[in-house]
């Protein structure tokens, strides 16, 4: 199956993992999906700069901000404070694998 091997090639490393457990426990999951599911949604058809909706990146303390753009970063996307991001490589399958990630510890959390 072509989606079952495109979604397969992509996982998260360790240090996102401990970044999710410590986004669920400033309990930021849903508004880190939602920027990510933006994101997911702009790079499906193009790469390169694009910028995103600054309202995703307004949390309410430094450290959730820095946790999100840390935990994005991995995935090989660098986002700025502005909006503007940058996707770096084949960052659409490891954002993918982000956005299930946060998908269901989301729908868990609930």
């Amino acid at each position: 199956c072509l989606v079952q091997t495109w979604f397969n090639s992509a996982e998260l490393m360790e240090d996102q993992l401990l970044l999710l457990l410590e986004s669920l426990e400033e309990r930021i999951v849903s508004q880190q999906l939602k920027l990510v599911r933006e994101h997911t949604h702009l790079t499906q058809n193009k790469g390169g700069p694009f910028s995103l909706d600054i309202s995703w990146l307004c949390f309410t303390q430094e450290k959730e901000e820095k946790l999100t753009m840390m935990m994005v970063e991995m995935s090989g996307v660098r986002l700025q404070k502005d909006g503007s991001a940058t996707c770096m490589g084949e960052a659409f399958s490891a954002v993918a694998a982000l956005y299930v990630s946060l998908y269901v510890l989301d729908v868990l959390s609930s």
